[in-house]
């Protein structure tokens, strides 16, 4: 069982963490007393920063008396805050006036708030859509690409656009998709994917022959690519040039730095690490993430969640290295996960038909 801190050594973690947010630089025990603790004696303190180091909490970078907290003592520092935050969040915020005013559609409301995100944490901003598993069915629109390559876009009740690529059995044209859209916006429209899929497609197949004729197997193929198969979760990430200028500047490990900018170029990759990283709180955090089973600290993970009616839809994060501004950036992710799940609410409440959408050009 692992030793916990005392009172006097949480006040070090925090006095020293504090300062090395500040100025980046290793921390002595004579700075934390001047600053923080000045109650407590130098000698005091470097030797509780010694018992600390020991712990895991600390440690050194070279042999000056400066410490550097660990990914330990950020998880300790960062949890800490959450818990306040989460009691002391105030009803005002220099998002909601944006946020609040921005008449747009939700893709760009989504990108903006990644970038602001991102401006606030000097990390990378990240805003997850909604998975269309558990989406209800607004709409579903039908594009030809080419020969029997078909972009099926599906809008939620949320405002949110899903979309995949399908290879139909037969060459369509596009009065053959909307013809087939028109049936399956009459079926299923209002259905929650998640209860589709429960329930089975036989009910569109009962009925299909009968009201599209010869288009049913194109129409049942269309329907079981959007219930059964993943469509494209979108993912807006912001602030990634900044982010890996200073990651190749500052972290140790150059082979590390760049195998985590590789790394985040895949968008699922990013989805998953936020996706992981999500947990029941309203803010979690992940300090140290592992990559190929290397292990890279230093790196920091937060990430909250939004919801419509008590349903979880999805994730707004930061990731960055462990020297960021937590207080700051916990406090935006709480409020602008409130500020998303009231305005994804009031799409939700209104008629979709009064919305707009701009559908993606597709150039043959």
């Amino acid at each position: 069982m692992e030793q916990a801190i005392t009172k006097r050594q949480a006040e070090i973690i925090r006095s020293l963490i504090n300062e090395y947010l500040i100025t980046g630089q290793p921390v002595g025990s004579l700075n934390i007393v001047e600053k923080f603790l000045q109650s407590i004696s130098s000698a005091t303190v470097r030797k509780e920063m010694s018992v600390l180091e020991q712990m895991g909490y600390l440690y050194s970078p070279h042999t000056s008396a400066g410490r550097i907290p660990s990914d330990k003592a950020i998880n300790f520092f960062v949890h800490e805050l959450i818990e306040i935050s989460s009691d002391t969040i105030p009803l005002g915020n220099h998002f909601e006036e944006f946020y609040k005013s921005a008449n747009v559609q939700i893709e760009k409301f989504m990108k903006v708030m990644a970038q602001k995100i991102a401006t606030v944490s000097s990390n990378v901003g990240v805003v997850l859509a909604p998975k269309a598993q558990g989406s209800v069915i607004e709409r579903i629109e039908l594009v030809l690409v080419t020969g029997n390559i078909v972009l099926m876009v599906m809008v939620s009740s949320t405002g949110t656009i899903f979309q995949k690529k399908i290879k139909t059995e037969s060459a369509l044209s596009q009065e053959d998709l909307y013809k087939i859209s028109r049936y399956l916006n009459q079926i299923l429209k209002g259905y929650e994917i998640d209860d589709i899929r429960s329930k089975g497609l036989s009910f569109i197949r009962d009925s299909v022959a009968n009201d599209i004729g010869s288009l049913c197997n194109d129409a049942l193929l269309i329907a079981q690519n959007l219930i059964y198969t993943p469509l494209d979760q979108q993912v807006w990430i912001e602030g990634e040039s900044l982010f890996f200028k200073k990651l190749l500047e500052e972290y140790p490990d150059s082979k590390k730095a760049e195998l985590l900018i590789q790394r985040m170029e895949d968008r699922s990759f990013v989805c998953e690490l936020l996706n992981t990283t999500r947990k029941e709180k309203k803010i979690n955090i992940q300090v140290g993430i592992k990559i190929d089973d290397i292990l890279l600290s230093g790196v920091t993970v937060l990430s909250g969640s939004y919801s419509v009616a008590g349903r979880d839809l999805g994730s707004i994060g930061v990731i960055g290295l462990n020297r960021m501004p937590y207080q700051d950036v916990i406090y935006n992710l709480v409020y602008s996960s409130e500020i998303l799940s009231s305005v994804l609410k009031e799409h939700n409440d209104f008629d979709q038909q009064s919305m707009i959408i701009d559908f993606p050009i597709i150039k043959r």
